[in-house]
């Protein structure tokens, strides 16, 4: 698993985020298993900084292709306690430009996503909430070539379990906004009892990426992607080695197609 910090990525990041009803409320989300201060695998390393109410301050990530290497740093913006964007650049000597804005509903949760490329909103996801505060559905929106409005052309539908967590993912899609969105995959997942561990990390996975490790209560162990027409499906399974404080510091990701393990370490503060 990788830290991600790309919209809309399908897969599981390595780590998870308060629930959008706890995200900005740091004290009763807290369960005193210290910070987060770097995620490390083969191929990237994050290092996270924090403010005095253990919110975000930066996220800065080093990812190594062959022989080159770049660098994302991601600099959160609040109001009030509330998120209210983020700043990105290649080079943390030169000044910040602005990568996403929140909008809020009338309940206090995130339910839009700005994405920005020069200043202009490039993009867009809007959230819709079920009953229980829970994330139900993401629509993506973004400017079709040669066209001046925004489209909804891809969805993302979620369905819960009894213990908060995140059980099915749809991906849906569509060609044009006036037809119907149709099956593209299916990804189901699996926990283990162990309490999310991310929980003193206030708006890591709106941050980041919103998907099921971001925002279930538990630590998922099984990954299954599936196309709509049953064919080709990819697994993959997680097994955690854990600190005393019961954090995970180590995770070992396995695709079930190939064997290959990827191995993550994370240390806490």
């Amino acid at each position: 698993m990788s830290l991600s910090l790309n919209r809309g990525a399908l897969s599981a990041t390595v780590l998870s985020a308060a629930l959008a009803i706890c995200a900005f409320k740091p004290a009763p989300c807290d369960n005193n298993g210290g910070l987060l201060h770097a995620i490390s695998s083969p191929t990237d390393k994050t290092v996270l900084t924090y403010n005095a109410d253990k919110s975000i301050a930066k996220l800065v990530t080093t990812h190594a292709m062959g022989d080159d290497q770049y660098t994302d740093v991601r600099i959160p913006v609040y109001q009030s306690g509330k998120l209210v964007k983020t700043m990105s650049t290649a080079d943390e000597s030169q000044a910040p430009t602005l990568f996403s804005s929140f909008g809020y509903d009338s309940k206090g949760r995130i339910d839009k996503i700005s994405y920005y490329e020069e200043n202009q909103v490039s993009g867009y996801d809007s959230l819709v909430y079920d009953t229980k505060g829970q994330l139900a559905a993401r629509y993506f929106f973004v400017i079709p070539a040669g066209k001046q409005t925004f489209e909804n052309h891809y969805c993302q539908l979620y369905t819960w379990d009894q213990k908060g967590n995140i059980i099915q993912q749809e991906n849906m899609g569509r060609v044009a906004n006036n037809v119907a969105f149709a099956l593209s995959s299916t990804v189901a997942f699996q926990y283990d009892d162990k309490l999310n561990s991310q929980k003193s990390i206030p708006g890591f996975g709106y941050i980041t990426d919103l998907n099921a490790v971001n925002l279930s209560a538990n630590n998922i162990v099984s990954e299954v992607i599936t196309t709509a027409n049953g064919a080709n499906a990819i697994s993959k399974s997680y097994a955690y080695n854990y600190n005393s404080k019961q954090y995970p510091a180590q995770i070992t990701a396995k695709n079930s197609g190939t064997n290959e393990e990827v191995v993550t370490e994370l240390t806490w503060e």
